[in-house]
């Protein structure tokens, strides 16, 4: 069950360990949903809204990496849209940047020309990446900067947080 990282379809949260999983009505644990949104096969905050959802985790991620609350706010907003409990369906994430496969043209290809359910257009195309030799660690060098100007955060802090993220992600997971 805790194979690798799975991310709360709720609040974003990445779990690994098993206390970090909610559980179903029967004791076991939740594939979905984290401890803090899903107990007893029944959210915590059931009638919480996507915004109030948005607030609580923009403010943990201004304190945690120096973000302006509004942009935090705003960012966690919608990354947390494509999660199962809003979008009404799990949205798969690229494999290798973490962007949402929404839509077909989101998707990378493989080489025999089909849609890849793994990874974007932007990380794979015709079966292979587009930057095959990118280690997670000139990843982080490269994403960093955009976030922290689109962010308004510092630089460290934008490298810290693009680091940790990527490493939930099975391209980079060491």
């Amino acid at each position: 069950m805790t194979d690798g990282i799975r991310t709360c379809q709720s609040c974003g949260m990445p779990m690994s360990a098993v206390e970090q999983f909610g559980t179903e009505t029967d004791g076991a644990l939740s594939k979905d949903y984290c401890t803090y949104c899903y107990r007893d096969g029944a959210f915590t905050a059931p009638d919480i809204t996507i915004d109030e959802m948005a607030k609580v985790g923009g403010e943990m991620m201004a304190q945690m990496y120096t973000i302006p609350p509004e942009k935090a706010v705003a960012f966690t907003k919608d990354q947390i849209s494509c999660l199962k409990r809003w979008a009404g369906r799990e949205i798969p994430l690229c494999e290798s940047c973490g962007m949402p496969l929404a839509r077909d043209e989101d998707a990378g290809t493989e080489a025999d020309g089909s849609l890849s359910v793994r990874y974007c257009t932007y990380c794979y195309r015709d079966g292979g990446f587009t930057e095959p030799g990118l280690t997670r660690e000139e990843a982080v060098e490269q994403y960093a900067p955009m976030m922290a100007e689109n962010l308004g955060m510092p630089l460290e802090k934008a490298k810290e947080m693009v680091g940790y993220y990527l490493s939930t992600l099975p391209r980079w997971r060491e």
